[in-house]
């Protein structure tokens, strides 16, 4: 397939060059896409990973792209994106040395072995998206190459159950369930009878909240002094569709001896005592995907004790 590839996007055609200049994509990026199977009209109109959608950066007197920034100075371009949407510096953004990482988890798809970040910034699908389709079980080559489904309003997807077919907001009128947990659920693997069919939490306060696990009844607080894992932890791994056992049983990932933010590297420890932030609040973060800079840089939020958070469906039963 070459830039002279001519698809029909709402009965308009266009050369794939055109097209990716009327979306400001990278050619390259609509030529992988149709060339691993998406639809023209996803190839064309899903948005791509805003980092990978950076015009220019100008820095030390020169505008150049941000891959042109990586070809001379060895910064990604995608996290040369990332960094001046936090706020860094054009020069530091496009100069300063990425730091040693641990383990960047690689991925295999027809022979081309890339780090997930440098899929990301290849297809346009967030790196977070396809770490997600791998931890629940997806291959590689559909991990990469699926398109995300467009979303036109969370309430809209029709969800098919005994042969119905309503829309999720339709469910959500019967079930009492918000639409946006329904579509959560579904976006996480959940089958339809169980999306639609768990109630909803009541939210009340996250060390409050009742679960029952094993037959044993306790408050997340009581959990997280059981198992030692933060009540933060259990509380964003309840919200995010974990069932009760996997988020007081799965241990946390080994903390990281030190993390590097705006040039200092001290141990999570060390950022706690430096910005008044828990060790766990910020080993929570950490460990639910936050950067570095805004796991140490958003100030912790004062609990309000107003009364005892409703009991879990897991606890109903």
């Amino acid at each position: 397939m070459d830039k002279g590839t001519e698809p029909t996007v709402r009965g308009r055609t266009r050369t794939v060059e055109e097209w990716a200049c009327w979306r400001g994509m990278i050619v390259e990026t609509l030529v992988w896409r149709l060339e691993h199977g998406w639809e023209a009209p996803d190839a064309v109109l899903v948005p791509v990973h805003p980092a990978a959608t950076l015009a220019a950066v100008t820095a030390f007197g020169r505008t150049l792209t941000p891959g042109e920034w990586e070809q001379k100075n060895g910064v990604p371009a995608g996290l040369i994106g990332k960094r001046i949407k936090l706020g860094w510096r054009p020069e530091d953004a496009v100069s300063r040395p990425v730091r040693p990482k641990r383990a960047a988890k690689a991925v295999t798809v027809g022979g081309e072995t890339l780090a997930i970040h440098e899929w990301s910034e290849r297809t346009g699908i967030p790196a977070n998206v396809i770490s997600s389709r791998l931890s629940i079980g997806w291959t590689p080559e559909r991990a990469v190459s699926e398109p995300i489904r467009k979303r036109r309003g969370t309430g809209r997807r029709g969800v098919v159950i005994g042969g119905e077919r309503p829309a999720i907001r339709e469910w959500a009128e019967r079930t009492g369930i918000p639409a946006n947990v329904i579509s959560n659920r579904l976006n996480r693997g959940w089958t339809p009878e169980r999306a639609v069919g768990t109630p909803a939490r009541k939210r009340r306060g996250p060390d409050l909240e009742e679960i029952t696990v094993g037959g044993e009844t306790l408050t997340v607080h009581g959990w997280a002094e059981r198992t030692g894992i933060p009540v933060v932890t259990i509380s964003n791994r309840l919200n995010r569709g974990w069932t009760p056992e996997d988020a007081v049983s799965r241990l946390v990932r080994k903390e990281p001896r030190a993390i590097t933010v705006g040039g200092e590297r001290l141990t999570i420890r060390g950022w706690a005592e430096h910005t008044g932030i828990p060790i766990n609040v910020i080993s929570g973060r950490l460990y639910a995907g936050w950067s570095p800079e805004r796991a140490v840089g958003t100030p912790a939020r004062r609990r309000r004790r107003t009364g005892r958070r409703g009991s879990s469906s897991a606890a109903k039963g």
